[in-house]
């Protein structure tokens, strides 16, 4: 069925740019192969990140794994093996380990490569950042080599048969365009480095209440001591709260059904037919899917308060909406684009709410907090400026009333569109400048949805160049968490590999 390299496996030479979960993973599944030893293999990324990537790099024991511990893994087929990993060794040792801090996975997946790095000679570190990936070709040639640089000096590329863009996610959202404005912090990571200069009489605020913001809150409530804090997004909403989530099985929303009602629809499937077929599913498994979407009251400590107390069934909720979201490829890529629109105008939010929860103890953390004074939960934030000397934000149901801040943190999330990247995003911008990628309209780059191979608007399917992660959100939409990425690599190097597939 697949057919992708062009390549003598003597000849091969592979570049994976970016050593996060993806880059790891992907290196983890090639050993297993045969092929294996006839590559040479170079890996990328800076000399903080290499292994670990952003989301698990050194910070502050505060910031949480959303996930217990003994569900993450690099491994399909042990969930445990992080938390197994984790009681072997001896430098980190927690109180409470069910829910770990991010930087000790980070551990785990350095682990991995510096096993693989030790043990195998064809596996080259180069501490590097990635400035440069382009195509050489001859006119008239459909044979492509494809070319890495960490410089501007051409003499020093290096050039691959196989390339993996690995680059994890993208730079952080700036919604009021206060990049570069003193006293603002565009991304709140790591906590330890970007928030050690902020002074004890500063009053802070932060912009964003979503699995960020409460990073921020744990880490600057407990060393920041002039409180309260102000949280503050548009909506007010902070994530769910984790719940009992058991193992789970469509019945309803299935390939087979969504095949069938594809032959009606001109070979899509409709939105409205989708939701039907998970309404269903909800029914089988007693979710009353109405009641836990408009189960918000506006108060944070009721709405925490609330999903403490119903860990059974928002638990049961949470498990089918990460099952969609595991399998939110075919179930996405099924749907028309206008349709695709409408989801995320309509029920993106709602999945990324209830979807990404928070651990309990993270809960009752917030609600001392704001009992006790410690933090202020806002909605209504429509605008923030800078008067020279402090930030002023104003709110949609108070125009008169304005809120000075000394400190902003930047808690938005990651940007998903080309159209918003700046110099933060320099490597997909040169990409994007050189045709090698080319921007999907609902985010992203454009890829192949079953091979993740790059579309590039000069050169079409480049058949040995890869995506994987935040970067093809628009293909992969809301596909980002540890076990989907080690998915996605353990797929993508099956049909790059295995010779069964002719």
């Amino acid at each position: 069925m697949y057919k992708l390299i062009k390549v003598r496996m003597s000849e091969m030479r592979l570049a994976i740019i970016g050593m996060g979960t993806a880059g790891v993973s992907l290196l983890k599944e090639l050993v297993k192969y045969k092929e294996f030893k006839q590559m040479e293999i170079d890996v990328y990324d800076n000399p903080k990140n290499m292994g670990q990537g952003v989301p698990f790099q050194n910070d502050s024991d505060q910031l949480l794994i959303n996930l217990p511990a003994s569900q993450m893994s690099l491994n399909l087929n042990n969930e445990r093996e992080f938390y197994e990993w984790y009681q072997e060794q001896s430098v980190f040792k927690f109180s409470n380990p069910e829910y770990l801090p991010r930087f000790i996975f980070g551990h785990y997946m350095k682990d991995y490569l510096e096993t693989y790095h030790n043990h195998y000679s064809n596996i080259h570190m180069i501490k590097e950042e990635v400035l440069e990936v382009f195509i050489e070709s001859n006119i008239g040639d459909t044979h492509v080599k494809y070319v890495v640089c960490t410089s501007e000096n051409l003499e020093k590329r290096r050039r691959y048969d196989i390339v993996f863009l690995t680059i994890g996610t993208m730079s952080y959202h700036d919604p009021y365009h206060l990049k570069g404005t003193p006293g603002y912090i565009k991304t709140p990571y790591p906590t330890y480095d970007t928030l050690n200069e902020v002074d004890s009489t500063d009053r802070i605020a932060i912009i964003g209440t979503g699995l960020a913001s409460l990073d921020v809150i744990r880490f600057v409530t407990a060393h920041h001591p002039n409180l309260p804090i102000t949280v503050t997004s548009r909506k007010g909403h902070l994530p769910s709260v984790r719940g009992d989530m058991p193992e789970i099985q469509f019945k309803y929303l299935t390939p087979e059904n969504f095949n069938e009602i594809k032959k009606a629809y001109f070979g899509n499937v409709p939105l409205e037919e989708a939701l039907t077929l998970f309404k269903k599913d909800c029914e089988y498994y007693d979710i009353p899917v109405e009641k836990l979407v408009h189960r918000r009251q506006g108060d944070p400590i009721l709405d925490l308060t609330y999903d403490l107390q119903h860990a059974d069934v928002l638990g049961r909720f949470q498990s089918i909406l990460e099952l969609t979201k595991e399998n939110l490829n075919w179930i996405w890529n099924s749907f028309s684009r206008q349709d695709q629109k409408i989801f995320l105008e309509k029920y993106q939010s709602i999945l990324k709410e209830n979807s990404n929860p928070m651990p309990p103890r993270t809960a009752k953390l917030i609600i001392d907090h704001i009992e006790n004074g410690q933090i202020e939960i806002k909605k209504g934030l429509e605008d923030v400026t800078y008067d020279g000397q402090q930030f002023c934000f104003k709110y949609e149901d108070d125009f008169k009333a304005i809120d000075k801040f000394d400190i902003v943190i930047n808690a938005t999330g990651s940007k998903s569109h080309l159209s918003e990247l700046d110099q933060d995003d320099q490597l997909i911008l040169n990409l994007e400048n050189r045709q090698v990628v080319q921007a999907h309209p609902l985010g992203g780059i454009q890829i192949i949805p079953e091979t993740n191979q790059i579309i590039s608007p000069r050169y079409g399917t480049l058949q040995n160049m890869f995506a994987l992660g935040q970067v093809t959100n628009g293909i992969n939409q809301s596909r980002n968490g540890v076990m989907m990425i080690v998915k996605q690599a353990v797929s993508v190097v099956e049909k790059l590999l295995d010779t069964k597939h002719d």
